[in-house]
């Protein structure tokens, strides 16, 4: 039996984003931050997520955009995968793949709703591409 995918839909500054749901380790409110010596703007800060240190990131402002304008969630990655939290605005909704499809162009994978589209986000890649940028 197959499992039906479930996708996070979100905002980050003008633009609109997925997540696949099982490479996401919680949904929170905003928290206090601790600093993080020397790292780049985009990133905001660090908090702990099930015991685990995670490193905030403003996705919006990490991805070209300007910083997040109404920020209003942390989305904390599957924890598995590294520890990196994203900044983003509004969370719209969980999607079932079924009723929605996925579209690649040259610019990237989209999920296509009858409603949004939205770019789709792999954490292992978003983990691996933050680590090296934070590295440099």
């Amino acid at each position: 039996m197959s499992k039906v995918r479930r996708f996070l839909l979100m905002q980050a500054g003008s633009r609109r984003y997925a997540l696949p749901l099982e490479q996401v380790s919680e949904v929170s409110e905003l928290r206090t931050l601790s600093p993080v010596p020397r790292a780049p703007v985009w990133c905001l800060g660090a908090t702990r997520s099930a015991g685990v240190v995670a490193a905030v990131i403003d996705l919006s402002w990490y991805l070209g955009e300007e910083p997040e304008p109404a920020p209003e969630k942390l989305v904390v990655l599957d924890l598995r995968i590294g520890g990196l939290a994203l900044q983003v605005g509004q969370i719209f909704s969980v999607v079932l793949e079924a009723p929605v499809r996925l579209e690649q162009d040259s610019y990237g994978t989209w999920l296509i709703t009858p409603d949004t589209k939205a770019e789709l986000l792999d954490a292992v890649e978003l983990i691996q591409e933050i680590s090296a940028a934070m590295a440099r």
